[in-house]
């Protein structure tokens, strides 16, 4: 059974996020389909692909990956299924003749790998993995060169988990290898290192491979099997995001250690540990397209935006209303001479003017650390005339992976900065200019006593500060909630005075995987804030310190009655008050548009009243499908928004209130 069972019938591209010598290449191929059954086979291939999309890290990397289906017609329906692992004999003529039972192990599911290698080649030459869907619901799968896994319960979790394997070199990281209770040759580990990330036979904490993400306080070895002639069923001593040394991995009781207590690699459904995760952003980072985007107006006539761009350094570009100082006039460039750590790709930058004179700039390195720079128009102080820097001395847990980060000037003397941990914390530094309150004369710290909820992989990050006394942050949750913590400066008011909550009393729609996050003060007793739903809309709430007017004195509520386009998976929110009754929100549609709504406290002016719309008639490069979105007011009258591009560039559009010098009056160009 083989080729002859069947037919390449063609190629879909399902996500399309730039040319293929540009992006990671993901290959989806199905096994078992007669030609009545194609239709399902592409229902599942999308399956697979929303799962893909929802599971950190590829939630904040989606714009790195390409997805083509090729549908495949066999002439049966199903796999192999031999009698001798315990199966029903059934043989199917399939194309890729998928069949059970690999190595006398039933679950073990294999197809034809020269086959399919050869008909990935031929339909997408620059793939770089492939995955065959098997038309089966007996339980199984295979890593290898070419992923596989079957129909069966959780299929999209396997599916996941084989991908590891395939794509990114991953170990299975449980402790049997035919299963707990049943082999009888895996006591100890052999004591030769595996060659995989995420499992090891070395627990120093001075020698152990991932020992950059074990925190001090953390015991390593972090749990010992007392009896090596089983599985270990010991509860995880330590908390579920802790990174150690537990023993039992790479298919043996002892003497293999894996990086987290539970993994995708180990129990499907858990998440990929912060190691396994590691590689995964390793693998797809350089495929990663500039995507996150950060504005400032120091003055009503000037302008500077900042991003991350693909070399891993943090670049900008400015305009001023003065002649000879428009975007064109002179060039983009990088904010510092020297990167001793090069900026993550995918994370959040920030960027904050506490004087109309000065910008400081911040971002997460590829070290864990939160790094920044700063300008000041003062003779001695541009960019070059300092180096970047790390803003605390230490960092007793790394900032997560694709965190946004979010930084706000309360006063033109004091700097507050936030981002993810990778506890899922929220943490913050800050900075005074009075003596002894510099960046290093204290640490770093989480903003609440407690997390109920994690905050999300990807999640974006909102700080404002209402007040020159308060800050309120807001960040979204494992749980689909957007959670807030607030600070004032009033005695007892701290950040552990009161705990982190969610911000409505109930989610109808829970806040989509990656949702950014935007939060704007429009009075100094008013609070909005935004984020992107798992339905593809915009939703919100808002705060008001009128009597009545709580979090959860209303719900949450989309911004719009519909909405023509979803919004893109991973988008960032931008959001605007230009004046105290107006707010303008930004976000990147599935089309490639950029999208706005807008609200006004004049009678008819509401969410409802009028529709959403893309800002530009003409779209020559559509944005990044997971591109960050900054947008600036430098007047009451005047809105300026950014993006990433596909084409690599960061893009603009502008409104102003001005006759003739509407969003359709002018075409959106890149800075």
């Amino acid at each position: 059974m083989g080729t002859g069972d069947g037919a390449v019938i063609g190629t879909t591209k399902i996500v399309d996020n730039g040319p293929a010598n540009a992006r990671w290449n993901l290959v989806i191929m199905g096994d078992g389909y007669r030609a009545t059954e194609l239709g399902q086979f592409a229902a599942n291939a999308r399956s697979f692909v929303d799962t893909l999309f929802a599971t950190a890290p590829f939630t904040g990397l989606r714009s790195a990956i390409n997805v083509y289906r090729v549908d495949v017609r066999s002439a049966d329906s199903g796999a192999d299924d031999p009698t001798a692992c315990g199966g029903t004999g059934a043989a199917p003529a399939t194309y890729f003749d998928a069949a059970f039972c690999n190595n006398g192990t039933r679950r073990l599911l294999t197809v034809n790998t020269g086959t399919a290698l050869t008909v990935a080649g031929q339909q997408v030459p620059q793939w770089n993995m492939v995955m065959v869907i098997v038309n089966s619901t007996v339980y199984g799968g295979s890593g290898g060169s070419v992923a596989v896994f079957s129909l069966a319960p959780n299929a999209n979790e396997i599916g996941l988990h084989e991908m590891g394997h395939t794509a990114f070199g991953l170990a299975d990281e449980y402790e049997y290898y035919l299963g707990c209770g049943v082999d009888t040759n895996r006591n100890t580990h052999p004591a030769v290192e595996p060659a995989q990330p995420n499992v090891t036979i070395d627990p120093n904490r001075a020698t152990n491979k991932w020992r950059d993400l074990v925190a001090p306080a953390t015991a390593m070895p972090t749990t010992r099997n007392p009896n090596c002639t089983l599985c270990d069923t010991q509860p995880n001593p330590v908390g579920a995001a802790t990174v150690g040394a537990f023993e039992g991995a790479d298919y043996y009781h002892c003497a293999a250690f894996r990086p987290q207590y539970n993994c995708r690699m180990r129990v499907l459904g858990q998440p990929f540990c912060a190691v396994c995760q590691r590689r995964i952003r390793q693998t797809l980072l350089p495929r990663l397209p500039a995507n996150r985007v950060t504005s400032v107006a120091r003055t009503s006539g000037h302008l500077d935006v900042f991003w991350v761009n693909t070399d891993g350094k943090v670049w900008s570009n400015w305009w001023d209303q003065q002649a000879g100082n428009s975007w064109g006039d002179h060039g983009a460039f990088p904010i510092a001479r020297d990167w001793p750590v090069p900026a993550a790709h995918d994370t959040g930058v920030t960027s904050v003017a506490r004087t109309s004179g000065h910008l400081d700039v911040f971002w997460a390195g590829t070290d864990g650390k939160v790094w920044s720079n700063w300008w000041d128009q003062i003779a001695g102080n541009g960019w070059y005339d300092h180096g970047a820097f790390p803003i605390a001395r230490e960092f007793p847990i790394p900032a997560a992976p694709g965190t946004g980060i979010a930084s706000v000037a309360r006063t033109s003397g004091h700097l507050d900065v936030f981002w993810a941990g990778t506890d899922g914390k929220i943490w913050s530094n800050w900075w005074d200019q009075n003596a002894g309150a510099g960046w290093y004369d204290h640490g770093a710290f989480p903003i609440a006593r407690d997390f109920p909820v994690q905050a999300a992989s990807g999640s974006g990050v909102a700080a404002v500060a209402r007040t020159s006394g308060h800050l309120d942050v807001f960040w979204a949750g494992t749980d689909g909630k957007i959670w807030s913590n607030w600070w004032d400066q009033n005695a007892g008011a701290g950040w552990y005075d009161h705990g982190a909550f969610p911000i409505a009393a109930s989610f109808p729609v829970p806040a989509a995987p990656g949702s950014g996050v935007a939060a704007v003060a429009r009075t100094s007793g008013h609070l909005d804030v935004f984020w992107v739903g798992t339905d593809g809309k915009i939703w919100s709430n808002w705060w008001d310190q009128i009597a009545g007017n709580g979090w959860y004195d209303h719900g949450a509520f989309p911004i719009a009655a519909s909405f023509a386009v979803p919004a893109a998976p991973g988008t960032g929110v931008a959001a605007v008050a230009r004046t105290s009754g107006h707010l303008d929100v930004f976000w990147v549609g599935t089309d490639g548009k950029v999208w706005s709504a807008w609200w006004d406290q004049s009678a008819g002016n509401g969410w409802y009243d009028h529709g959403v719309f893309p800002i530009a008639a003409q779209w020559p490069v559509p944005a990044v499908p997971g591109s960050g979105v900054t947008a600036v007011a430098r007047t009451s009258g005047h809105l300026d928004v950014f993006w990433a591009g596909a084409n690599g560039k960061v893009w603009s559009a502008w409104w102003d209130q001005s006759a003739g010098n509407g969003w359709y009056d002018h075409g959106v160009f890149s800075i």
